[in-house]
């Protein structure tokens, strides 16, 4: 799987900041599906599949943004 970016811009900031509150306290599975998320709205898509729950997410994140 892909990481997150080691220096991110101001617009990655705030879309892996997004992530991160919406999913809070996170156990290990829900932290490897929020890197998945914040990696597709940060258009990092290469061989990543979603799951349906995670497409959700996804939408209502971005939608928020």
């Amino acid at each position: 799987m892909r990481r997150l970016p080691i220096k991110p811009n101001e617009k990655q900031k705030l879309i892996i900041e997004a992530v991160k509150d919406y999913f809070g306290e996170m156990p290990t599975e829900e932290k490897k599906s929020a890197t998945k998320i914040a990696l597709w709205l940060l258009n990092r898509r290469r061989g990543l599949v979603l799951t349906e729950e995670e497409v959700e997410i996804k939408e209502m994140i971005g939608g928020n943004l």
